[in-house]
């Protein structure tokens, strides 16, 4: 089986991104076209700017153009439909492109259990929540006074609430939640994994029952969710690679394991890690664990260092984004705008109440790792 990042036969790869580099320049200041950092190396080659879920999302917000085409999964999709202007509209070339990550939780589920952790801890407990989420998701982040997160700011997010005496209700990803919680340093005892059926199980096993952790003292609440991707990373990859080459730099991302973060030199999000190998000395070596696509452009774009992923593992569903679909997109465009009656491919839309609800929670994030007033409210 091919992988995602292969590329297709090159006579078809220049006919067809000769003709979008033609739409774009037809099209002029009306798109603008984000990719994210996970998408295929030739998606990332025609498109505007490329980022992570939180750059994508800040630029994204502060792009004019009439229309966001927007190369990467629906949850992105989506947040940059809840944060467009009036006006706006976003298109994704591929609506199938989900992601199983956000399908592990629900607004109905993550109620539950916020009305459950409220009564057990006798204050309103705050959600903040994964970007790698629905607009459900986010909608009721916005009511119940948190904030979305992404891997390069889950750090200050967090730490906003607890300096503010607030317990937090993390999800949907345990790995990123743990690993965040360890490096702030929380005491174990009182961060609690939340199971599915809503069992709370504490992350220090204590055997004096006269210690036992009480849930009702608990600081952090972290829902059972995964990435399947970084899921796969494991510490005798980390073991056989230094063993290959004790020299070697190994860099993953937060979603892995707690084990396998701690087994790496270094962890950081998608921008992180490209920062990081991008400032590395030529001739270094570099072994990183997060999308295998994204590894292998990395390496692309810096042929004199050696930077190979730590196991070969990809996310099929930012892959479904292609060139032909992203052509098909603009082409409804074009079309659309010669005649209002065609129809765009494919439209994100979002319900005006989840959208209000969900930019509060997204606008939230941004003025908190911005400084901007209104940060602090909450």
């Amino acid at each position: 089986m091919a992988s995602p990042h292969d590329i297709q036969t090159n006579d078809t790869n220049s006919a067809i991104i000769n003709e979008i580099q033609e739409l774009k320049k037809e099209l002029g200041q009306q798109i603008i076209m984000p990719a994210h950092h996970y998408q295929k190396p030739e998606v990332v080659a025609v498109s505007d700017f490329v980022g992570d879920s939180y750059k994508l999302s800040k630029e994204g917000a502060a792009a004019s153009a009439r229309f966001i085409v927007f190369c990467g999964v629906r949850f992105m999709a989506e947040s940059a439909a809840i944060l467009a202007a009036p006006g706006q509209t976003v298109l994704i070339p591929d609506p199938v492109a989900g992601c199983p990550m956000a399908d592990m939780i629900d607004a109905a589920q993550a109620e539950a259990i916020l009305d459950k952790l409220d009564a057990l801890t006798g204050q309103a407990v705050a959600p903040l929540t994964y970007m790698n989420s629905y607009a459900d998701m986010k909608a009721l982040t916005g009511r119940r006074g948190g904030a979305i997160c992404t891997s390069s700011n889950a750090a200050k997010l967090l730490n906003h609430y607890l300096d503010a005496g607030k317990p937090v209700f993390f999800g949907p990803d345990f790995n990123l939640g743990i690993n965040v919680a360890n490096d702030l340093g929380i005491d174990r005892k009182r961060i609690f994994r939340v199971r599915k059926d809503g069992a709370l199980e504490c992350m220090e096993s204590v055997t004096d029952s006269v210690k036992t952790p009480n849930p009702s003292q608990g600081l952090l609440f972290i829902w059972d969710g995964f990435c399947h991707v970084h899921k796969t990373f494991k510490v005798d990859q980390i073991q056989a690679a230094r063993s290959r080459n004790p020299e070697v730099q190994v860099i993953v991302h937060p979603e892995s394991d707690e084990a396998v973060v701690q087994a790496a030199d270094s962890s950081g999000s998608t921008e992180g890690i490209y920062k990081t190998v991008a400032a590395g000395t030529p001739g270094s070596s570099w072994v990183v664990g997060t999308e295998a696509s994204f590894v292998h452009r990395l390496a692309a774009e810096y042929p004199d260092r050696s930077i190979v992923p730590l196991r070969e593992s990809y996310c099929f569903n930012m892959a479904r984004i292609t060139l032909d679909n992203v052509l098909a997109s603009l082409r409804s465009i074009k079309a659309h705008l010669a005649d209002p009656l065609r129809p765009l491919y494919h439209i994100v839309s979002v319900d005006p109440a989840v959208k209000a609800d969900a930019a509060l929670a997204l606008n939230r994030m941004i003025d908190i790792v911005e400084g901007r007033a209104g940060g602090a409210k909450h």
